[in-house]
This record gives C-alpha cells, structure tokens and sequence, in this order.
C-alpha cells in the first residue's frame, strides 16, 4: 500500500490536486470516488477503505481528513503485508486545513 498525504493551508488547492488525481484516474477509465474523511468516524473511515479495497479497488481518495485517519492509514501502510490490505492500493489523502 502507498500513501500520498496532501497538506497545506485553506485555499491551497489541496482538492484541486485531488481532483485532478480523480480526473486523470477516469480519464484512464477508473473510477475512483473522493470519499470525505470528516463525515466518519476514523474507525470507520479505515473500515470503509478496508472494504473498498477487498471489493478490488485500487485507488481511495479522501478529501477533508482528520489528523487521527491520516496517522491510522500511516500506521496500516507501516503494517505492510500485515495490513491485510492489498500492496498495489494507492491512497491519497487530503489533510483537513
């Protein structure tokens, strides 16, 4: 699993980098929704990447995440194999301002 965590101040574009990851994801025809971290829980958010993994995706997108998800997902990637989740998944995170 890789990491990309997207940091910066309000107004930065950091979801405009976002979206031009999701653009040039569909563009080669993959669809790859931008799911929002401050909506959930961090248990959840980590369930819900957990599953949208083991369904086959290969990319999450996550936009407005919180300081708690990005350091579990962190924590998962340090995990490795151990994980549980696939080694090829490529997540991309956006911190909240």
């Amino acid at each position: 699993m890789q990491v990309q965590v997207i940091t910066g101040h309000a107004g930065t574009g950091k979801t405009t980098q976002l979206q031009a990851i999701q653009a040039e994801l569909k563009s080669q025809g993959i669809e790859a929704p931008i799911h929002i971290g401050a909506s959930c829980t961090t248990p959840y958010f980590l369930n819900h990447l957990a599953n949208q993994a083991m369904a086959g995706a290969k990319h999450f997108l996550a936009d407005d995440c919180t300081q708690f998800q990005i350091k579990a997902v962190l924590e998962l990637e340090s995990q490795g194999e151990k994980s549980g989740l696939p080694y090829d998944l490529i997540v991309h995170l956006v911190r909240q301002a």
